[in-house]
């Protein structure tokens, strides 16, 4: 478990009698719906400041809980010098998380035969107009999109037609902040549809947890267009005797890449399984139910919940190696 870099969390007010409830942004999210799998865990926080760690405990295999590199730069990297100096496996290791920012990532999975990443680039810069110059620079083409880093959801995801749009831009999280910049990429089916896929990817299991399916490219719960459901439950349903086949050596591929016992891929997949990836990383929640049962997504959310709990309960399975006692 971590503290952010920044040691900020949002805090929600549950009344006046009653303790606010603190959402840290960034993790695996699986915790709370597995509390039974963690009964017996001793929870180890870390975070701020940098320097040394003074920790007595017994060595055991980790559970690593902190999922964006971003958000938790201080409390991974400490967590990556416990691992390597308990010499015990440990699940989502910190070596491979801090490897997953979405430069990064975009970086590794290049030439993954089938699958394209657009090109990404983590940059700072004093405003918009300092951005578009450093983009020049970078030769990176428009349509770009924008975040800043360590952010989800897509709450404050812009995209730029040209320079000019981008220097007239006043968001102030362009200043002085890490953002990430991304080349964007159409991805419109023959219908006119935009289609994004959530894969979870469990040891070497490939599981489709649901498709958003909407009228533009900015897709999520919010930006579902209304009649769907009847595609995407076919898409469910069809998923392991039609899709599957075709990108399960991509996905192994990838997995391979980032190291990760257990992630996230959100992605737009075409009718040849030909794969474009706007994100692939440990920090999705696979698990959260919007809708009450019976539902579509039952299958999946149930099969996704099997998986981890077989994968955690087993540590010889897990990629994170042993390490060396330091």
């Amino acid at each position: 478990m971590g503290i952010p870099d920044d040691r900020m969390v949002r805090a929600q007010q549950q009344g006046l009698l009653r303790r606010p409830s603190y959402t840290f942004f960034g993790t695996c999210s699986f915790l709370n719906y597995l509390d039974s799998a963690f009964a017996d865990a001793q929870e180890i926080w870390l975070g701020p400041p940098a320097g040394p760690i003074d920790l007595r405990i017994m060595a055991r295999p980790m559970v690593n809980y902190l999922a964006d590199p971003d958000i938790y730069g201080v409390a991974l990297a400490k967590a990556e010098r416990i691992v390597r100096a308990m010499g015990q496996p440990c699940f989502n290791s910190p070596e491979a998380v801090l490897r997953s920012g979405r430069e990064a990532v975009a970086a590794s999975l290049q030439g993954v035969p089938g699958v394209v990443v657009p090109r990404t680039e983590r940059l700072t810069a004093a405003g918009p107009a300092e951005l578009a110059r450093m983009i020049a620079a970078r030769r990176m083409t428009y349509p770009l999109l924008v975040r800043p880093a360590g952010d989800h959801g897509g709450e404050r995801l812009l995209r730029f037609e040209t320079a000019e749009a981008l220097e007239g831009q006043v968001a102030g999280w362009l200043c002085h902040a890490p953002v990430y910049v991304t080349e964007f990429h159409a991805f419109a089916d023959a219908d006119g549809a935009h289609r994004k896929y959530r894969l979870a990817v469990i040891g070497g299991r490939i599981i489709l947890r649901h498709v958003i399916i909407g009228d533009s490219w900015l897709l999520h719960a919010d930006t579902q267009a209304a009649g769907t459901e009847p595609d995407e439950e076919v898409r469910l349903a069809s998923f392991e005797a039609d899709l599957l086949p075709r990108i399960a050596p991509a996905v192994a591929e990838i997995g391979r890449r980032l190291g990760l016992d257990v992630f996230g891929i959100d992605c737009h997949l075409d009718a040849d399984g030909r794969m474009l990836i706007f994100e692939a990383n440990a920090c999705m929640n696979f698990l959260a139910r919007t809708v009450p049962p019976p539902n579509m997504w039952d299958a999946p959310v149930e099969a996704i919940r099997t998986a981890l709990l077989d994968l955690l309960a087993d540590p010889t399975r897990w990629r994170g190696s042993a390490g060396t006692p330091a």
